[in-house]
């Protein structure tokens, strides 16, 4: 699907869409319990349903928000994580919990994404894997997971991490999992362990070390997914550059890393407030400075905070930036393509990223999304101050995570033509 955008600021009030990394925690969980849980206000988005469909491969059930979960039994047929790396990457540990040879699939640049922490641990722990390609998918595995010690990167994707944190604390010895490089994306730890505490897992965090004790068992629960800042980042900014945005359902004292957003916005010197008595934050539109911003812990926030930066005063210097390489595109390169086709001073140096703000973009042009949702989304928040229409092509990419993104685009006063 290919959209024009005419310019025009965005203004109103958005709802903003669940979260789509507690999601995959709850859907996940609740599956691990023996009993049924109620999770509502789930994600629709591709993503979710690439961890469902993997989740009814071992026999779970779902019926509208209730999950009927504890069974475990994998039904045999190759499970399609379809683009998501976190639904490949929670469910393999999952899988070695199983005796049977379990395969794994993808589509896009999932098969390129890398496994190779899983793979180091499987060849340590004597574990049966196979590539059938060139890529990493195809990939079948095959357990027994059993307890011990664990190490691992933790500077490729915290992603790793979570998946044994899931998986360990069901089998019958106790666990010890070392870190070895420093963690990044630390928030989506914490987000797991704050998950596994609410279903009765308990995990001892210990500087790099998580001590695990083996035999647990999740409980069900009656839930409610959050509402999600990674994706309230674009409406944030949406209205920084615009007129003022409204957002409602978000909670102000989240453990969601990105909601690191709000303090950016504060040192840039942008004004946002949260009412209390609303449940509101509103959003001032008005001038931005640069400043140095570590994506470290928050990769997925890097391209929304370049376009930030692209119209923010003097320069913004981005660190830590290469993590943005290995996600659902080369990120960072599809940014600099970006920034630079709209007139943008973009320059990359080993790990630092620097952009020179202004304050118009080059409109009449047609953009590629890269098959990434959050590219795509952030091409159609820059439009809003381009000086001319704006093509996407790909725009149907944020059915990935925000299959309503344009609709709300639209009823915040966007103007959109598909073709």
């Amino acid at each position: 699907m290919n959209i024009t955008i005419h310019p025009k600021p965005l203004t109103g009030s958005v709802s903003v869409v669940s979260s789509k990394s507690l999601s995959h925690r709850y859907l996940i969980a609740a599956a691990l319990a023996k009993g049924t849980s109620t999770i509502d206000n789930v994600l629709d988005s591709l993503d979710i349903s690439a961890t469902q469909k993997a989740l009814k491969s071992f026999g779970i059930a779902f019926d509208q928000n209730q999950v009927i979960g504890g069974k475990w039994a994998y039904d045999g047929k190759v499970i399609d994580c379809d683009e998501s790396g976190s639904t490949l990457r929670f469910m393999i540990p999952l899988a070695l919990l199983s005796n049977e040879k379990v395969t794994f699939d993808g589509k896009g640049r999932l098969p390129e994404r890398t496994l190779e922490v899983y793979f180091n641990m499987m060849d340590h722990k004597q574990l049966h894997y196979k590539r059938f390609g060139e890529h990493n998918l195809p990939l079948e595995v095959q357990g027994p997971l059993r307890g011990g010690y664990y190490f691992l990167r933790g500077d490729i994707s915290s992603q790793f991490l979570s998946g044994f944190l899931f998986a360990l604390p069901l089998v019958a010895k106790d666990s010890v999992i070392e870190v070895l490089t420093p963690l990044e994306s630390k928030g989506y730890v914490g987000l797991t362990l704050g998950v596994l505490k609410q279903f009765g897992i308990h995990v001892i965090e210990a500087d790099q070390f998580y001590y695990i004790r083996g035999g647990q068992s999740y409980n069900p629960q009656n839930l409610i997914v959050e509402a999600d800042y990674s994706q309230a980042a674009f409406w944030m900014v949406a209205s920084l550059i615009g007129k003022q945005i409204n957002l409602f359902n978000l909670n102000p004292i989240s453990k969601q890393g990105d909601a690191k957003i709000l303090d950016i916005i504060k040192e840039m010197e942008g004004e946002i407030l949260y009412d209390e008595m609303e449940k509101m934050y509103q959003i001032t539109p008005g001038k931005t400075y640069g400043t140095t911003i570590d994506l470290s812990q928050i990769p997925d926030l890097g391209p929304i905070l370049m376009v930030l930066a692209a119209l923010s005063e003097y320069k913004t210097t981005f660190l830590n930036a290469s993590r943005l390489r290995i996600k659902e595109s080369d990120r960072l390169e599809a940014m600099v393509q970006t920034l630079t086709k709209f007139g943008v001073q973009i320059t990359v140096e080993d790990d630092t990223v620097t952009i020179i703000g202004q304050q118009t973009l080059k409109g009449n042009q047609t953009f590629d999304a890269y098959n990434d949702h959050r590219i795509a989304m952030a091409i159609a928040i820059a439009a809003i101050r381009a000086d001319g229409p704006v093509t996407i092509i790909g725009a149907e990419s944020v059915n990935k995570s925000y299959p309503d993104f344009f609709k709300v685009y639209e009823a915040l006063g966007g103007d959109i033509h598909e073709s």
